[in-house]
């Protein structure tokens, strides 16, 4: 299981009685990455090697048979195409293994394509060719971005936000050729979430979770020309997927599917929850189950972003923007969090033991926050740094008085709620709107947050 807030790979041993999961010696592993990711996992079908995807390249392990420990394959983490923005990393969306374990497909979410490799028999990865163009639209993250290879190994299909790329692939090389394009609109107005292919590999099932912009999400039937790879949409006008659709996925018999809607952070009426389908075996269409749909328990996030986040405040996190009423600006250029050797490109939590602060600075990607806040002891895994340098460019930090801050910064927009108060400011970058936030708590900084965008 991948850990997209500590950085790292968590794996457990699975109670064959229970279904219990107990860690394997040595997990959480460590992965290779510095800004966005990681953002993808698969295990090849023999069961040897783990492949991540993330912004480092894919990492690579080979798997202990008898203990489940992981172990770094030489070479890892292999290389795919660098990120069109810079040299810092490759924009690693998602790997698929084809059902023969000889091949990889990547995805390449910022060059919009697709990479194929060899797997050797130490799990080290080969290019193959030249990499296939992946559309426009690759870029857009989320859990649209993906790869997936056919049950049968025939075909692979890259998916983006709005759009489908189906590849013929080499059934001796492993190579790609571009078989169709498939277009299901203008991203924002259809939101591609989710593939998934039955394991006769005649249906696809397409989610789409663009219930924010148009409050109609369904999941959606295709038959597969076995030819081709096309997709042609089956009758009917789909099926209800909730509120928060991410992911769809096919039990291992065919016969039914299931859609994970996430839950709402700021709404606790709103949790996350599995909708299920039945799937008709001659035509591949779907029905839904007569009953709710099942509730999953608990805190979907994991247990280092639980630490991170438990006691804030919900008035704070699902504060709205008007722009009629923007907070007044004292400095529209200068402000932001000097980092000192916690840099931009460092992702993930971090603790000071001694100041008992904490960062979280999750990816490099513009539609992050960082976060700075007081904050007690974490669970393990959470790396150890001084962030007692880290402070805005103006001087505050976390302790400074709510007078300084004011005589820095200006007159802010003031939140209360939890007995606390959140002095916001609002500046602009390249006309994008950003914010800096201040949570005051007793008169001193307790938090800072700096959104970059979005």
């Amino acid at each position: 299981m991948i850990n997209k807030g500590s950085g790292d790979l968590s794996a457990y041993r699975i109670d064959a009685t229970t279904g219990m999961l107990k860690p394997v010696p040595g997990s959480p592993f460590a992965l290779d990455y510095s800004s966005f990711g990681p953002n993808g996992i698969v295990v090849d079908p023999t069961g040897r090697f783990a492949y991540v995807a993330s912004d480092a390249g894919v990492s690579a392990f080979s798997i202990n048979a008898a203990t489940g420990v992981l172990a770094r394959i030489p070479g890892s983490p292999f290389a795919t195409e660098r990120a069109a923005f810079g040299t810092s990393g490759f924009g690693t969306a998602s790997i698929a293994i084809s059902p023969s374990g000889r091949h990889a497909y990547v995805l390449n979410y910022d060059r919009n394509t697709v990479s194929a490799y060899t797997i050797d028999a130490t799990g080290a990865l080969e290019p193959v060719g030249s990499s296939v163009d992946a559309g426009q639209n690759s870029n857009e993250m989320g859990a649209g971005a993906n790869v997936t290879v056919s049950p049968q190994g025939k075909f692979a299909y890259a998916t983006t936000r709005c759009c489908v790329y189906v590849y013929a692939i080499d059934a001796t090389t492993g190579g790609l050729a571009p078989s169709a394009h498939l277009s299901f609109g203008e991203p924002g107005v259809f939101a591609l979430t989710g593939f998934a292919i039955d394991p006769t590999g005649r249906f696809a099932y397409i989610l789409d979770g663009s219930r924010y912009y148009s409050n109609d999400s369904h999941v959606y039937a295709y038959g597969i020309d076995a030819k081709t790879g096309t997709l042609k949409a089956l009758p009917g006008r789909g099926s209800d997927a909730g509120a928060e659709p991410y992911s769809v996925t096919i039990d291992p018999s065919g016969r039914f599917a299931y859609v994970l809607n996430r839950e709402k952070p700021d709404d606790p009426a709103a949790p996350a929850t599995i909708y299920s389908y039945r799937i008709n075996p001659a035509s591949g269409e779907l029905t839904a189950l007569a009953r709710p749909p099942f509730v999953v328990a608990g805190n979907m996030t994991d247990r280092v972003a639980r630490w991170f986040n438990a006691g804030r405040c919900a008035a704070f996190t699902s504060m709205l923007w008007s722009d009629e009423h923007p907070p007044p600006v004292a400095k529209h250029d200068a402000e932001g969090l000097i980092f000192g050797h916690v840099t931009p490109a460092t992702a993930g939590y971090f603790y000071d033991p001694t100041s008992h602060a904490a960062l979280h600075y999750p990816t490099g990607d513009s539609g992050g926050t960082i976060i700075l806040r007081m904050i007690g002891e974490p669970p393990a895994g959470v790396s150890r740094r001084d962030l007692s340098k880290l402070q805005t460019a103006s001087g505050i930090k976390l302790g400074s008085s709510a007078e300084a801050l004011v005589g820095a910064l200006g007159e802010p927009k003031i939140i209360a709620g939890c007995d606390q108060q959140r002095y916001v400011y609002l500046r602009s970058r390249d006309g994008e709107p950003l914010s800096i936030e201040f949570t005051i708590t007793h008169g001193r900084v307790t938090e800072i947050s700096e959104g970059l965008g979005g």
